[in-house]
């Protein structure tokens, strides 16, 4: 079945395909995933500063287990939704924040505190579309039985248990992630 085109939801733009790796905050990401993060700075206009210090985990690391291994390749990056040298979450700039990701080409979704374990801090977790260096795990958070794509949280489900929904309103499409072959699975 042929993908049916949508019209172009605003802020879509398809990314550069440049894979430099770079160095931004003390984490390694792609040129490409910093771009991206740079034309969702662009889309959001809020004080967090998304190619700077709120970056808290990039790419290429398996430093922190509660992330399923969907750092260890391309494309995934952490975010912090506080206030820079504060512990003051920026409560109101999280929909339009998430919202500016995903119109950028991010899955991108708000990891409440202790949702992924006692403590656990908040943050938003974004894997960028279509990077062609993606680990298995963070691929599976685009079109796995608990992806993006699926309407659902990407968090990984146990035996028997269903996926979490996505409580910011589901995937955004653009033309550039449907030519990747990407599609609503919902």
């Amino acid at each position: 079945m042929q993908p049916i085109s949508t019209p172009e939801p605003y802020g879509c733009q398809r990314p550069s395909e440049d894979y430099t790796r770079v160095e931004v905050n003390g984490s390694i990401l792609n040129q490409r995933t910093l771009s991206m993060l740079a034309h969702a700075q662009e889309l959001y206009g809020g004080e967090l500063e998304l190619t700077g210090n709120a970056i808290t985990q990039g790419s290429f690391s398996n430093a922190v287990s509660a992330s399923f291994g969907t750092h260890q390749g391309g494309g995934a990056v952490d975010l912090s939704v506080m206030k820079r040298d504060t512990y003051t979450v920026v409560w109101e700039d999280i929909d339009p924040l998430l919202h500016a990701l995903r119109s950028a080409g991010f899955a991108a979704w708000l990891r409440e505190y202790g949702e992924l374990y006692p403590d656990s801090p908040i943050h938003i977790h974004a894997i960028a579309i279509g990077d062609q260096e993606l680990s298995p795990a963070a691929q599976e958070q685009l079109t796995g039985i608990a992806g993006y794509f699926r309407g659902y949280s990407g968090l990984p489900i146990s035996e028997n248990s269903t996926p979490t929904p996505d409580r910011y309103g589901g995937p955004i499409l653009c033309q550039w992630m449907i030519d990747l072959g990407y599609q609503d699975l919902r």
